[in-house]
C-alpha cells in the first residue's frame, strides 16, 4: 500500500525493536485513556490524510481477539472518515488458528482477508455515525462467519 500508516494503541510504542520501527514508520500512537489527547491525534491523522492524499489503517475494535465473533467498534475512525468526508475502506481478516494464546507462539495456519467495497461518507454528518458504523460492522459480521467457515472445519479436522 502506498502512503499508509497505521494507528495503534500507545502501549506497542514501547515493545522494543518493533515499537521503535513502528514509530520510526510514522504509525499513530493513541492514548486510550486519555481522550482528549487520543482525538486532537485523530484530527492532526485525519488533516494529514487529506492533506497528503494518504490512507490511515483504523482497527475500529480496538484489540482483536480471537474468540469467533467481531467485537463492537469504538467510533474514532467513523468520526474520521464523516469528518474528513472520506470512505471507508472495511477490511475482514476471519477467525485464525496459527497464534496459540497459551503458549503466545505461531504454529502453521491460514487467515482470509477480505477487502470489502468502500462505503462513501460524503454528506454524512456526526448524526449519522451509529448508522455508519452499524453498517460497516454488519457488512463485516457476514464476511467474518463466512470467511472463517472453512477454516474453523479445517481446525477440527486437524485437532
Amino acid at each position: 500500500m502506498k502512503r499508509c500508516t497505521v494507528v495503534a494503541k500507545r502501549p506497542l510504542m514501547f515493545a522494543g525493536a518493533f515499537g521503535f520501527g513502528a514509530w520510526l514508520s510514522g504509525l499513530v500512537f493513541i492514548d486510550r485513556l486519555k481522550t482528549d489527547k487520543a482525538r486532537l491525534l485523530m484530527k492532526e491523522a485525519t488533516e494529514k490524510v487529506i492533506a497528503e492524499k494518504t490512507k490511515l489503517w483504523v482497527f475500529p475494535e480496538g484489540a482483536r481477539y480471537n474468540k469467533g465473533y467481531i467485537q463492537p467498534f469504538k467510533k474514532g475512525a467513523f468520526y474520521l472518515a464523516i469528518d474528513a468526508q472520506i470512505p471507508i475502506m472495511p477490511v475482514v481478516f476471519s477467525q485464525y488458528y496459527f497464534l496459540d494464546n497459551d503458549t503466545k507462539t505461531f504454529e502453521p495456519g491460514k487467515v482470509v482477508i477480505t477487502t470489502l467495497p468502500p462505503i462513501p461518507t460524503k454528506g454524512m454528518t456526526r448524526n449519522d455515525l451509529d448508522s455508519l458504523s452499524d453498517m460497516a460492522r454488519q457488512q463485516m459480521i457476514e464476511v467474518f462467519n463466512e470467511s472463517s467457515k472453512d477454516l474453523v472445519r479445517q481446525s477440527k479436522i486437524a485437532i
